[in-house]
C-alpha cells in the first residue's frame, strides 16, 4: 500500500509518500500561489488541483521502489488549512477565484455579524470566541453585499479540502474537523447553523455532507487516475485539519499533552476529555477525530512573527543562528533584561484585548538589542504560559512542539522554563503528513487505532526539561501586573 499525504498549506503545498510501515519514501513541495492586491488574497482552484497532481507524480519519480508501487493499492489523503473556500456553478466550475483565509476584506461584515448575533451566543454555537474576517461566514456576507451575482450563480460553497475531494472523486464531501472554522457550523449539534446560513445568503443544499475525520471517500475518478502514477487502484481519504494531523504525527493527540506549532503564529491544540461548555472560558473548541472528541485550539499571533519583526526592525536583519549564539553567551540575562508584552496584533488569547499593543518595559541605557531580543522571546513564552493556564481542564504534563521556532534550542528551553513544563521536539518536519498517513492506514484496516502508529518508524525526540525558579516566577508575575496596569480591566490572576 502506498499513501500520498497531501498537505494544503498556506505557504506551501506538500506531498509526502509513505508505505504502510510509515517509511517516508519521497516528498515534493511547491509554493502556494495567490493573487494579491491590498486586502484581497485569492487563489485559482484549478491551478491548485493541477499543482497537487504534479507533486504526486514528482513523489512517484523519487520513489526507489516505483516498480513495486505500480502493483500496490494507493491512497491519497488530505490535510491542511480550513477556512479558504470556492464557489462553484452547477457544472462544478468556479464562478470566481477562490477566497483565501488570508483575504481581509470582510472586517466590516464580521463586525456586522457580531452586532446581529452577539459574540457570546455565537461562541456557544460555533466554538469561535469572536467573529473575524477570516471566517467564511464573514466573506460570504461580503460577497452578498459586493458580488451578489457571484453568490447568485453559485450552486455550491466548498471549503478548500471539500473541493479537492470533489475533484478527485466526483462528489463533494466535507470533513468534520474543518467545519468549526466556518462560523456557520454548530459544533456541539454537528449540524450547519441555519440562522447564519440565512444571514449569509446561502442554503444548506449548497454545502456538502460532512464525514468524520479519516473517512474513506471512495475511488478516484478514472480521468484523474489517468493523470496519476501507476498503481493497482486509487482511493481518496478526507483526512483531517493540519493541526490535528500534526497531533497524530507527533503522538500528542492524547489527554495532558499540548501540541504547539511554533511558527509565525504560535498555535496550541489540546484533546480535553473533560471539556464542558463554559461561556467564560474563551477558548476555541472543535470536533476532534472521534465524534465525541473535543479539541481545544488557540492561536497566538505574536509568536514567531514577533521575533521576526524584532530581528528585522531592531537588529538589522540578524539571523536566528547569530542571535542564538549571542543569547547563549549571556548566562544571567534573565536577571536584568527588560520585559516585553507581545501584543503586536492586539487580539490574542486568552484575553482578546482589542486595545492591547506591544510594549517594552523597564528599559535602561545599559540594555542593547540582544537584551531586547531576549525580552521578545521571553514575552512570547509568558503569553504561552498565560494561554496554557486557560486551556483545558486537566493538568498539562508536556508540550510537543513542531515548526520553525523549534530550530532555536535557546528559545525552546526558555519556554519550557517559563511555563514549568517539559517541551518535546520530535525530529519530524513532516509531522502533519505523517498524521494524515496514519488516518489512511486506520481507514484501510492496516492499523486498529492511530496510537498504534507510535511504534512504526517513530521520529527521534529531544526533550527540554523545565527548570523553573524564583526569578522566572517573579518576572511572570511582573508580566501579569503590567497587563493589568496597561490594559485594564483584565483577569490578572497569577497561575
Amino acid at each position: 500500500m502506498r499513501i500520498y499525504a497531501v498537505d494544503v498549506g498556506t505557504t506551501n503545498l506538500k506531498v509526502v509518500l509513505y508505505d504502510e510501515e510509515l517509511r517516508r519514501l519521497a516528498a515534493a513541495t511547491t509554493p502556494a500561489v495567490y493573487d494579491r492586491e491590498g486586502l484581497r488574497v485569492e487563489y485559482d482552484p484549478d491551478r491548485l488541483f493541477r499543482a497537487i497532481v504534479d507533486l504526486i507524480r514528482e513523489c512517484a519519480r523519487g520513489d526507489d521502489e516505483a516498480s513495486r508501487s505500480a502493483q500496490e493499492d494507493a491512497v491519497i489523503v488530505l490535510t491542511g488549512q480550513a477556512e479558504s473556500f470556492v464557489l462553484n456553478d452547477a457544472r462544478g466550475s468556479p464562478v470566481r477565484p477562490g477566497l483565501s483565509w488570508l483575504d481581509d476584506r470582510a472586517s466590516v461584515q464580521a463586525a456586522e455579524i457580531a452586532e446581529e448575533f452577539g459574540p457570546d451566543a455565537a461562541f456557544a454555537v460555533t466554538g469561535q470566541p469572536f467573529p473575524s474576517s477570516t471566517w467564511p461566514a464573514s466573506k460570504l456576507s461580503w460577497l452578498s453585499q459586493n458580488e451578489p451575482a457571484s453568490l447568485g450563480t453559485a450552486s455550491s460553497v466548498l471549503m478548500i479540502k471539500d473541493d479537492l475531494v470533489r475533484r478527485f472523486t466526483g462528489a463533494a464531501q466535507g470533513e468534520a474537523t474543518t467545519r468549526g472554522f466556518t462560523y456557520f457550523w454548530n459544533v456541539r449539534d454537528k449540524t450547519y447553523w441555519a440562522p447564519m446560513l440565512d444571514y449569509c445568503g446561502i442554503s444548506e443544499q449548497a454545502l456538502p455532507p460532512v464525514l468524520p475525520a479519516g473517512t474513506d471517500a471512495g475511488p478516484i475518478r478514472p480521468e484523474v487516475t489517468a493523470l496519476l502514477p501507476n498503481a493497482a487502484s486509487y482511493r481518496l481519504n478526507v483526512g483531517a485539519l493540519d493541526h490535528f494531523c500534526a497531533m497524530i504525527g507527533t503522538g500528542s493527540y492524547a489527554p495532558g499533552a499540548v501540541s504547539e506549532s511554533a511558527g509565525t503564529v504560535l498555535s496550541l491544540s489540546l484533546l480535553d476529555p473533560d471539556w464542558t461548555f463554559d461561556e467564560k472560558r474563551r477558548t476555541s473548541f472543535h470536533e476532534g477525530l472521534g465524534r465525541e472528541d473535543i479539541v481545544l485550539f488557540d492561536g497566538v499571533d505574536g509568536g514567531g512573527a514577533a521575533l521576526d519583526w524584532f530581528l528585522r526592525s531592531g537588529l538589522g536583519g540578524m539571523d536566528y543562528a547569530a542571535l542564538e549564539k549571542a543569547l547563549a553567551g549571556r548566562g544571567d540575562i534573565e536577571a536584568h533584561a527588560p520585559l516585553f508584552l507581545p501584543y503586536l496584533t492586539g487580539v490574542n488569547p486568552p484575553d482578546y484585548f482589542e486595545d492591547a499593543k506591544g510594549a517594552f518595559v523597564d528599559l535602561v541605557f545599559a540594555h542593547d538589542g540582544i537584551d531586547m531580543a531576549y525580552a521578545v522571546e521571553e514575552g512570547v513564552a509568558h503569553l504561552l504560559r498565560r494561554t496554557l493556564a486557560h486551556l483545558g481542564t486537566r493538568p498539562i504534563h508536556e508540550i510537543v512542539s513542531t515548526g520553525g521556532g523549534t530550530a532555536s534550542a535557546f528559545w525552546t528551553q526558555l519556554k519550557a522554563d517559563v511555563c514549568g513544563i517539559d517541551i518535546v521536539v520530535p525530529a519530524a518536519p513532516e509531522a502533519t503528513c505523517r498524521g494524515a498517513a496514519v488516518l489512511a492506514l486506520v481507514a484501510a484496516g492496516r492499523l486498529d487505532h492511530h496510537t498504534d502508529a507510535n511504534s512504526l518508524n517513530p521520529p527521534a525526540r529531544r526533550r527540554y526539561e523545565a527548570s523553573a525558579g524564583p526569578v522566572r516566577d517573579q518576572r511572570y508575575r511582573r508580566f501579569q501586573e503590567l497587563l493589568g496596569r496597561l490594559f485594564p480591566p483584565h483577569d490578572t490572576e497569577v497561575r
